[in-house]
């Protein structure tokens, strides 16, 4: 999954594509280089704003995150000043200073053993909606039995030794616990997965003011290591409604 970024400045439009999961827009300085560089903008901050790969584990998808880094002249989508972090489709037009960009999301064929882990899911997804193909009519044959190997991808994760808790910014009202399990109230799970423990709490927590619910619980799971280590959670939440 890459970007495909369409920028516009001045009558002029050009086009950069970029695989990077989180990309730093501004000006470029001999000191410090930025992702997409929007000059010769002079209106732009040199750090102006981010663009992240968040996958939603809701419906198998995954969306572009537009974040402010507290730019001077600010951050707008669709002529509305971002103050949060805001989902952006590649119909959204992002400003910054006298710059515009659109946004879309490129998938690149990859080899499955290059694939990230929301890749990988992406094209399971895909591939539970196709049909198995049909063998053609032959005489059956008696052939040796053999044991299926399975893949290195069909492998499932062994469970962490400990799990990292998952912080929320939502209280739980006195006596919630007590009535949940007396069944006084109904739970909801969903699944997160992010590039960092910070960006899965900052997805589960938005998803709970989102729907007016409270996190009562989480586990996480760690996919990889190093820069390309990604994070899994499925978070319970209780749903007052």
């Amino acid at each position: 999954m890459s970007f495909e970024i369409e920028i516009t400045y001045e009558g002029e439009v050009r086009t950069l594509e970029n695989s990077k999961p989180e990309l730093t827009v501004g000006r470029s300085t001999p000191a410090a280089e930025v992702d997409v560089d929007l000059s010769p903008d002079k209106s732009v901050s040199r750090k102006h704003f981010l663009i992240k790969l968040e996958y939603n584990m809701s419906n198998a998808k995954n969306e572009a995150w537009i974040v402010d880094l507290g730019s001077s002249r600010g951050t707008t989508v669709n002529d509305e000043r971002v103050t949060d972090p805001v989902k952006i489709t590649r119909a959204d037009v992002v400003k910054a200073g006298d710059s515009e960009l659109q946004v879309k999301l490129k998938q690149a064929p990859k080899n499955k053993s290059k694939m990230s882990f929301q890749e990988k899911v992406a094209a399971r997804s895909d591939a539970f909606g196709e049909s198995a193909p049909q063998p053609s009519p032959s005489k059956p044959k008696d052939r040796p039995t053999k044991t299926a190997t399975p893949s290195e991808d069909e492998i499932p994760p062994p469970p962490p030794a400990e799990e990292p808790a998952l912080t929320s910014d939502d209280e739980m009202a006195p006596g919630l616990m007590a009535a949940l399990t007396a069944g006084a109230h109904q739970t909801e799970c969903a699944g997160f997965v992010a590039y960092s423990i910070e960006d899965l709490a900052t997805a589960a927590n938005r998803y709970a003011r989102e729907n007016k619910m409270h996190a009562i619980s989480a586990s996480v799971v760690q996919e990889g290591k190093g820069s390309s280590a990604c994070f899994r959670a499925l978070v319970v939440f209780h749903n007052p409604n």
